[in-house]
């Protein structure tokens, strides 16, 4: 029986989509509550009215809660973007992180001429795609599908080294809000202001180095310690220019 449920699990593995989640629900929950705090009042309002009497914590998780529903897979290629180590990102069509952020900011700083509906949707995605861009695997290489193809031991268990920066370095590392804050000393306001997706991406992929800095894929405490700042930061990052985004467009 034991073995059956192995294969079971093995062949069930062999089905799950590449490029499954960002930073896991607790990662993105906690970016938009550093959002939420940094919220002027007025757009606090129009935040809560546009998604519709759902949280903002709730609201970031949506795109990948919707996974297991075939009439949201168009928006699957739209977590991540894979650039290959060396290269430059290079604007293209097509569907990619990058590009649905450019749209959905485009169509929010109109929303008052679109349907709540309409706007809640882009909302929704806004607030989950920024997290998404700031997990350094969702900009990561196209070689190994950011890191879905790395295989790796975390303390004394299997996975995978995006799964591992989604989750469980967050867990393992009992990372909260109030850890992240903690850096707000620390981080460059004009890096926060300047509203750059690009920018961002190149400042999230600078963390690569870091991220594939071992040699045996077996990783314990010190991987850990040495990414758990690593870990905040983007976190801080993300709420705080998701805060600024969200300023930009529905303070006007």
């Amino acid at each position: 029986m034991k073995k059956i449920s192995c294969i079971l699990l093995t062949l069930i593995s062999l089905y799950l989509p590449l490029n499954t989640f960002a930073w896991g629900a607790e990662g993105h929950k906690m970016i938009a509550a550093i959002a939420y705090q940094f919220l002027d009042k007025s757009v606090k309002d129009s935040v809560d009215q546009y998604l519709l009497g759902t949280s903002i914590e709730e609201a970031s998780v949506w795109m990948d809660v919707v996974r297991s529903d075939h009439n949201f897979d168009y928006l699957k290629p739209m977590h991540y973007v894979n650039v290959e180590k060396g290269e430059e990102y290079k604007q293209a069509t097509g569907d990619n992180i990058i590009n649905e952020l450019n749209e959905v900011v485009k169509q929010l700083h109109d929303y008052k001429h679109r349907t709540n509906e309409v706007a809640n949707t882009d909302l929704k995605i806004l607030i989950h795609l920024v997290g998404d861009l700031h997990q350094p695997l969702h900009v990561g290489y196209v070689t190994d599908k950011g890191g879905n193809k790395i295989q790796v031991t975390f303390f004394e268990r299997g996975t995978n080294l995006h799964k591992l920066w989604d989750s469980e370095l967050i867990e393992r590392g009992r990372i909260t809000k109030a850890d992240c804050l903690k850096l707000m000393s620390k981080y460059s306001k004009s890096e926060i202001e300047e509203n750059d997706l690009l920018k961002w991406m190149q400042q999230s992929r600078a963390n690569l180095p870091a991220v594939y800095a071992f040699s045996d894929n077996r990783l314990g405490q010190d991987y850990l310690d040495k990414n758990i700042p690593i870990v905040e930061k983007q976190i801080l990052y993300s709420g705080l220019r998701l805060a600024h985004l969200l300023n930009t467009i529905f303070g006007k």
